[in-house]
Parts: C-alpha cells; sequence; structure tokens
C-alpha cells in the first residue's frame, strides 16, 4: 500500500514537473482603472484614424467640407447682392419708364402746340393779308365797314356772335359803339332782341376804341330753344346818331 502511493507521488510529479509538463507562465496583472485608460485612449486613436481617413478620403475624392462651406457662403452673398442689384434695376427701370412716358407726353403735347401755333400763324397772316386788303377798300369808300359777321349756337339758350370791325387810312382812333337787333322765333313767335339795352353785360364787349380793326365777339342769351333767324349790326361813332357802317346776317 505504502509502495504503491509512492509510485503515484512520483508519476504525478513528473507530470509537472518532467518534459511532458504544461508550460509555465508569467502574467501581468493590470486594474481595472489602468484597462479603462487604455481602452479609452485606443478607441479615441481609432476614431481620430477613422474620422481623418474619411476626411482625407473626401478631400482625396474632391469634397472638402470646409471648401464647401465657404464656397456657399460666398454663393449666398453673390446672390444676395444680385437680389439687392435686381431691385434697384427694376426701381431705375420704372423711373425710365415713367420718364420715358413722361417724354412721349410732353413731346405729343408739344407737337400739338406746335401745330396750333403753325395753325394760328398761318391764320394769322391770311388775316393780315385779308386786312390790309379790306383796310385799303374800305378806305376807298366810306373809311368803316363791319366784316366776317358770324352767329352759331353755343348752347340750348345761348348764341355765339363774332364780328370785325375795320377802318381805312385814319390818323385818330375809331371811338364809338355796336349796336345788335336779333330777330328770334320761338314756338312760332317772334321776338326782336336789341343789345347792349335787352342785356346790359354785353355793354363792354360792344364798346370800339381802335385804329385800325378790332374783333368783337361775345355771347348773346335766347330763351331756351329760341332760333336767330336774323343779326343786324350798326357802328355809331362817339355823339353820332346814324350808324358809320353796318352788315346784316340771315341764319
Amino acid at each position: 500500500m505504502a509502495l504503491l502511493r509512492s509510485d503515484r507521488i512520483i508519476s504525478g510529479l513528473r507530470r509537472r514537473f518532467g518534459v511532458a509538463a504544461p508550460k509555465l507562465s508569467v502574467r501581468t496583472h493590470w486594474s481595472w482603472k489602468v484597462k479603462a485608460t487604455v481602452t479609452a485612449v485606443i478607441a479615441a486613436v481609432l476614431f481620430g484614424l477613422f474620422y481623418g481617413g474619411f476626411d482625407a478620403g473626401r478631400i482625396f475624392a474632391g469634397f472638402n467640407v470646409g471648401k464647401v462651406e465657404e464656397e456657399r457662403k460666398k454663393m449666398t452673398e453673390e446672390l444676395t447682392a444680385l437680389r439687392a442689384e435686381n431691385a434697384e434695376l427694376k426701381k431705375n427701370q420704372i423711373e425710365l419708364t415713367n420718364s420715358a412716358q413722361m417724354a412721349v407726353g410732353a413731346k405729343d403735347v408739344m407737337a400739338k402746340q406746335l401745330l396750333s401755333l403753325q395753325q394760328e400763324n398761318t391764320q394769322l397772316k391770311e388775316e393780315t393779308a385779308f386786312f390790309e386788303k379790306l383796310i385799303g377798300s374800305a378806305g376807298a369808300k366810306n373809311g368803316l365797314a363791319v366784316q366776317r359777321l358770324q352767329a352759331e349756337r353755343e348752347t340750348a339758350d345761348t348764341y355765339r356772335f363774332r364780328a370785325l370791325v375795320v377802318q381805312g387810312s385814319a390818323d385818330a382812333a375809331f371811338k364809338g359803339r355796336m349796336l345788335i337787333t336779333a330777330s328770334l322765333v320761338n314756338d312760332n313767335k317772334r321776338t326782336t332782341l336789341n343789345l347792349p339795352e335787352d342785356q346790359p353785360d354785353l355793354a363792354p364787349t360792344l364798346t370800339l376804341d381802335f385804329k385800325a380793326y378790332q374783333r368783337v365777339e361775345g355771347m348773346i342769351k335766347v330763351p331756351s330753344g329760341a332760333q336767330i333767324k336774323t343779326l343786324q349790326v350798326r357802328v355809331f361813332q362817339s355823339g353820332a346818331k346814324e350808324p358809320k357802317a353796318q352788315q346784316a346776317l340771315q341764319l
């Protein structure tokens, strides 16, 4: 029995310390704080390598976040500037359009005024020639004449009359007055107006004071719907009882 136990002990020692015994390894024991610190450092290094590699890959591929952001800001500023410039251009365009319209309107007005002045100039030239001829013929007769007697309805109760009184060669101005007799028809009834007696407001218009010629123009009031059939004009010199000139008009 004792011999059997000795064999077992020897056999156990051979297995443990002999050639076939397992190799002995020495391991260092680290605390959990050291392990946590080392793990954190390794994770940070790996994250830095990963992010740096990713960013480097984007740069190598032509995509740079910083550059893109810079370009975006630049484009935003340019867009803002372009919008402001566009608004200014629109404002200037509106002002130019308004100015152009005003210029066109002013041009049209000036063109009309010019045409009116040309027509008036032509009319004045014709009237001057007519007056010269008329004054010469009037002077050859009695020195005074009534020409261009006209009357036309202005409204339902008014007529506008025009007359031209001319005098031939004379050293002194003619002073006097014009009397008008209008024959009216209203509802088949005939009436007569003596002016300025029946309409005193015409007295200043019918007063004459001129040397060569004087235009006489005014309004004759009539009953509503009445028509003037005849108009007779007589010119009296101041203090005279007989007319110096007269003219009649049939309407």
